[in-house]
């Protein structure tokens, strides 16, 4: 299997996943609505944001290695700040 295909396939994964886990946040919140948990739904949010656009990224090729590393990079950054303001919470 291709390193390119495998890549696809991982990020393919972690937009369903990421998902399925969004979903399941905002039910959580709908029971349960505080700040803390919308936090932690807005965190799996990004994930499967960062998934779906580093999924089309790779898929259409157009942007190069060092680009698609900056744009996981911040969304990284923008879930450990979305995490730690969650667990600032009270």
């Amino acid at each position: 299997m291709d390193t390119g295909t495998l890549l696809n396939v991982a990020f393919a994964g972690i937009a369903v996943f990421g998902s399925v886990l969004t979903a399941l946040a905002f039910l959580a919140v709908r029971r349960l609505p505080t700040p803390r948990m919308a936090l932690v739904a807005v965190g799996f949010l990004l994930i499967a944001v960062q998934g779906v656009v580093v999924g089309i990224g790779l898929f259409e090729g157009g942007w190069g290695d060092a680009t698609l590393l900056l744009i996981s990079a911040a969304f990284e950054a923008a879930l450990l700040i979305v995490l730690f303001v969650a667990t600032l919470l009270r």
